[in-house]
């Protein structure tokens, strides 16, 4: 994993600064935190941050199978928004990707068979449908929904997409930022426990 940068290190050109520093087009790229993109790097690094992970003193790594790994077990994270950036005062229909993927690992390739590379799904919601309220920084506006993996293999198959209205109907647990980590313990204790995934 690789050490990241502060922010300060600065741009230059036939050895001298040009004025501009990495944080400047940090600033630049990534403010908008309603872009669809962007919103889901920051939904795991939301994750993240409610499961104790190092995000501090790591990187993303945004080729890995899944998304972040928790004592050992893997975590998918998926991101929605009744918001965009595009602006408008017109609300998304809120779905999730589901789509199973086939591994990929950058000294191998592609590896595998096509299927859901997680043992949990954590599912974000940002709630804020007042384009004049939305501020993604404020925590409370997001809601989560904590879900095992091989409930979506038993009940959407190859499915690629999935309602929250259908997400819902399958039981996740929902909760808001300081329910994440307890949410996610309980189920792969459950999960541990009754054999659906490896100790």
């Amino acid at each position: 994993m690789k050490k990241p940068l502060s922010g300060d290190e600065g741009l230059s050109f036939d050895g001298m600064p040009t004025g501009k520093s990495l944080s400047d087009f940090w600033r630049w790229s990534s403010s908008d935190l309603l872009n669809n993109t962007l919103r889901g790097a920051y939904a795991e690094f939301i994750v993240a941050s409610a499961l104790d992970l190092n995000v501090v003193d790591s990187t993303r790594e945004d080729w890995t199978p899944f998304d972040l790994l928790y004592h050992n077990k893997r975590i998918e994270v998926k991101s929605a928004a009744y918001l965009q950036a595009w602006g408008g005062h017109k609300q998304s229909f809120i779905q999730f990707s589901i789509r199973p993927t086939q591994a990929w690992y950058p000294e191998t390739g592609y590896e595998g068979s096509v299927e859901r590379q997680s043992d949990l799904y954590i599912f974000c919601l940002y709630t804020v449908r007042n384009p004049d309220e939305a501020n993604p920084l404020l925590l409370d506006g997001w809601d989560f929904y904590v879900l095992p993996t091989y409930i979506l293999n038993n009940h959407c198959g190859e499915q690629k997409s999935i309602s929250l209205a259908s997400l819902l109907n399958l039981h996740p647990i929902a909760c808001k930022y300081d329910g994440v980590s307890k949410a996610a313990d309980a189920l792969l204790g459950v999960l541990v426990s009754t054999r659906q995934i490896p100790e």
